[in-house]
Formats: structure tokens, C-alpha cells, sequence
């Protein structure tokens, strides 16, 4: 569901993705965030492992 999440976890694909994203960080600063960004991908790796079928949607939308 979240698409490919295996791509590297390194200095040089974080300052591309910040740059992507509009942000001009000095390689200090996105090392400091490095070990957030790798354990928060960490973390929805794990949720796409939980077995969720038959868990209903706490939210639904129809259309009018």
C-alpha cells in the first residue's frame, strides 16, 4: 500500500528527496534527522505487515 520502501537510507537519497521536497539543508542538518527518517521507515515497513483484512475503515465516504 505504501509502494517501495527499499530504496538507500543515505546521506546523498535524503538530500535529494529534502531538495524534492523544496528544502535546502546542509548536510549537518539531514544527518542529524537520518536516524528519525530510517527508524519512522522502520516503523511503517512494520505496519504494513499487521494482518488487516476483515478490520472494518473507521471512515467512510459516499458520495452525494
Amino acid at each position: 500500500m505504501l509502494g517501495r520502501m527499499d530504496t538507500a537510507h543515505d546521506l546523498p537519497s535524503l538530500r535529494r528527496a529534502a531538495r524534492l521536497a523544496g528544502f535546502d539543508w546542509t548536510d549537518a542538518e539531514l544527518e542529524a534527522i537520518l536516524p528519525a527518517v530510517e527508524s519512522t521507515r522502520a516503523l511503517l515497513a512494520a505496519l504494513e505487515t499487521l494482518p488487516l483484512d476483515g478490520v472494518e475503515a473507521a471512515t467512510r465516504y459516499t458520495a452525494i
